[in-house]
């Protein structure tokens, strides 16, 4: 799935932004530390919810759409 994997790239790429491990994203989150793992990984895309994607975009200080647009469209 192409956008799961520009999504998980994204937030890897605004967590090393801002220097945080995926511990401190996991706690600024408030999502388990496993499941950042598996969304980086892209072990985890079938039912990542927008709720998880909502928090995620905060902790990042991004707006969600940011996680979805790949280099070209920046």
């Amino acid at each position: 799935m192409e956008e799961y994997n520009i999504f998980a790239n994204n937030v890897r790429f605004y967590r090393k932004k801002l220097h945080y491990t995926q511990e401190d994203l996991a706690e600024k989150a408030d999502i388990s530390i496993s499941y950042i793992k598996q969304i980086e990984t892209k072990k985890e895309y079938k039912n990542i919810s927008l709720l998880v994607m909502q928090k995620l975009a905060k902790a990042l200080n991004v707006n969600i759409h940011q996680l979805f647009i790949t280099e070209k469209e920046i």
